[in-house]
């Protein structure tokens, strides 16, 4: 069998994106949010189950394909990259919240005691033992 031969397609060429396409969706609603991109306030939004079925782009607020598959706005993205316009950070991580110093917490430092077992010790019997083995070296 012959490998299959890929169609050419003048009009598409594979581009390369310094940022990761998959996140288009997140990367919209931060500019919408940070005030870069303005939606109209009528904006008809399509229901939750053909979204999910057929592909939303919410930049072209358009069914048909998703905001991760669309070339303008991810050329769009990019070029504001490019341009020094747009800057992705790293997430800064949250501190570990402490609801109180369990050290300074005057309950903590004691206890009930529950029970208590006692040993007894047979220390003449101890004794008796390394006098002995003092006297045989």
């Amino acid at each position: 069998m012959n490998n299959p031969v890929e169609a050419c397609n003048e009009r598409y060429v594979p581009k390369t994106y310094m940022f990761d396409v998959t996140k288009c969706d997140e990367i919209y609603d931060l500019l919408v949010a940070d005030g870069q991109l303005v939606v109209p306030k009528d904006l008809k939004i399509p229901p939750l189950e053909q979204r999910q079925k057929i592909g939303f782009c919410k930049y072209h607020n358009y069914l048909g394909h998703k905001t991760s598959r669309c070339s303008l706005f991810r050329d769009l993205v990019q070029k504001g990259l490019n341009e020094g316009r747009l800057k992705f950070g790293d997430k800064p991580k949250p501190q570990m919240q402490v609801d109180s110093d369990p050290l300074k917490d005057a309950s903590m430092m004691y206890t009930i005691i529950a029970c208590c077992n006692m040993v007894e010790a047979i220390i003449v019997v101890v004794e008796g033992l390394s006098v002995e083995a003092e006297v045989e070296a």
